[in-house]
């Protein structure tokens, strides 16, 4: 049945239910006839979230697409939570086994002799309050099950690494370091970090390398860090200063999805990114579905499908068969809800878009014909344009 078929005939059974008119259901009917003025030109999704949601089949409300709507979002059910109205933000946006638990907003490009340095602001999610809040963290990275986050200070790179706790606000431990650091990432089991190290700023490029040299340094290196015990190990991973590549500014260690490797960005003469076991030697296993040419979504949780991309667009396949599910390509899949569900970017076909601009967060089924708006839309222009960090909870 498709999701037409769906929504017909839930609306002719609403119809069949409804009571013929009696004195005894007239207060009930005139409050039905208000809501229904006060929600003119509000679109109830039903089949689709019936769909979609996974949990107790309510309508959706799609609120206004306009720029800088504040209207209410709606929670959809236990499951998904969505504000289609709001961008960047304010409530939680959720789906499935994942939350946007921060996101970087604000952010500003100073471009001086064909370099750039971009600075950004991190908003955070705070349970106690239920909204996203501005930091003055330099940078973030929240832990599976969002209870706690590691922080780095606002002047880039920092001397240590900081453990937050969102139940109360504070930090609970630092983290020394003999290395500046400028990126950090929990490992899947929430148990260890690893912080990249930076001589310098990290987030600064070069648009015409070598000719113009960036003035911050590359990545020096990276911690792995356990995080109970606070005990480190620190393994140097320089870039040369000789080599073009210190002009794609940031190059953040990061880990497999089953947290046994962790993928290393290096310069040309090598491959483009290296995978290392958790003793810093060159792993000769690569993880499948993982790599230059995935996209973040990488492998469902039941292995039936995985996600490629360039860096802007996304496109799912079948691990069985590695054929493409049909409609599936789109804007970029960061993250799989479930099994069935991605949350993904959408540009809508009567909107014109362009990398960080014109998108909007939605939930969708793998071929991509179903989909529950999660956000509003981000423009370019500040505040709206904004970069989600994705959680599993």
């Amino acid at each position: 049945m498709t999701a037409d078929q769906l929504l017909r005939d839930t609306l002719r059974e609403w119809a069949e239910e409804t009571p013929p008119p009696g004195g005894a259901d007239l207060a009930g009917r005139a409050l039905l006839r208000r809501r229904r003025r006060r929600v003119t030109g509000v679109t109830v999704a039903f089949a689709a979230f019936a769909l979609l949601a996974g949990g107790v089949a309510v309508p959706v409300l799609a609120e206004s697409d306009q720029p800088g709507y504040s209207g209410p979002g709606r929670m959809m059910d236990n499951d998904v939570s969505a504000h289609p109205g709001e961008s960047p933000p304010r409530h939680l946006i959720a789906a499935g086994g994942v939350a946007v638990s921060a996101y970087q907003a604000d952010r500003r490009i100073q471009k001086q002799d064909e370099i750039e340095r971009t600075t950004y602001t991190w908003y955070l999610y705070d349970p106690r309050t239920r909204r996203y809040e501005k930091t003055s963290w330099g940078w973030l990275d929240v832990a599976p099950g969002m209870r706690r986050a590691a922080v780095l200070e606002k002047t880039l790179p920092a001397s240590r690494v900081g453990i937050l706790d969102l139940a109360t606000g504070e930090v609970t431990k630092w983290i020394p370091l003999k290395h500046r650091a400028g990126g950090v990432k929990w490992s899947p089991d929430g148990e260890r970090l690893v912080v990249t190290t930076y001589s310098g700023y990290p987030d600064v490029e070069a648009k015409d390398f070598p000719r113009k040299r960036p003035t911050s340094q590359p990545r020096t290196g990276y911690y792995l860090v356990d995080v109970d015990s606070g005990q480190k190990e620190y393994r140097p991973m320089g870039v040369d200063m000789d080599d073009g590549y210190i002009g794609l500014g940031r190059m953040d260690v990061r880990w497999s999805q089953d947290g046994t490797l962790l993928l290393v960005p290096s310069p040309p003469g090598g491959a483009f990114e290296t995978w290392y076991d958790l003793e810093g030697q060159p792993s000769k296993k690569t993880p499948s579905y993982e790599g230059p040419d995935a996209a973040p979504a990488g492998l469902s949780p039941d292995g039936r499908y995985y996600t490629v991309g360039d860096g802007w667009t996304a496109t799912v396949k079948e691990t069985g068969t590695h054929r493409t599910v049909s409609g599936s390509s789109g804007s970029m899949a960061l993250a799989w809800a479930d099994n069935d569900r991605l949350v993904r970017w959408d540009c809508p076909p009567d909107r014109r878009c362009t990398r960080y601009m014109g998108e909007r967060l939605v939930l969708t089924d793998p071929t991509g014909r179903i989909k529950i708006p999660l956000s509003g839309y981000r423009y370019s222009d500040t505040p709206q344009d904004w970069e989600p960090l994705i959680t599993r909870r």
